[in-house]
């Protein structure tokens, strides 16, 4: 099974619209999912954007994500610290601030990040995967 890191920004875009992001989430089942266990709380962080650019009730956003977090394993940062420090580098270099965890989870597991954010791809430490990759493989 393929293991693939899941970026904020992913899921951020399956909580803004039913579609390809949210079904490959749901029903994929060729790859185990896995995130930053911090990435709860940079998703929280936009909340509340989500419900007043969709105008859907906060409940109804909430019990999405809480669909879309069961398909992911969430990861401590004790399993990749012993990458952080090359990530930090790499996520500075890239000027992907704020994107250490993720690119130190893909150090330490050697596998691509699905991300809609541009950043990423400006390092080549890590492969990065577009949406239409991963619904290709389905």
């Amino acid at each position: 099974m393929r293991r693939i890191i899941v970026d904020a920004s992913v899921l951020l875009a399956g909580l803004f619209k039913e579609g390809v992001v949210r079904d490959i989430l749901l029903n994929f089942e060729d790859a185990e999912f896995l995130a930053p266990s911090y990435i709860r709380e940079e998703v929280e962080r936009h909340i509340q954007d989500v419900v007043s650019r969709t105008g859907k009730p906060e409940a109804t956003v909430r019990a999405v994500l809480d669909d879309l977090f069961a398909a992911i394993d969430l990861v401590p940062p004790e399993a990749y610290s012993g990458s952080m420090e090359e990530a930090r580098g790499l996520a500075r270099s890239a000027r992907a601030f704020g994107d250490e965890d993720y690119i130190a989870l893909a150090l330490a597991l050697d596998a691509p990040v699905w991300t809609l954010d541009r950043d990423f791809r400006r390092t080549s430490a890590i492969k990065t995967l577009p949406t239409s990759e991963i619904e290709q493989a389905e």
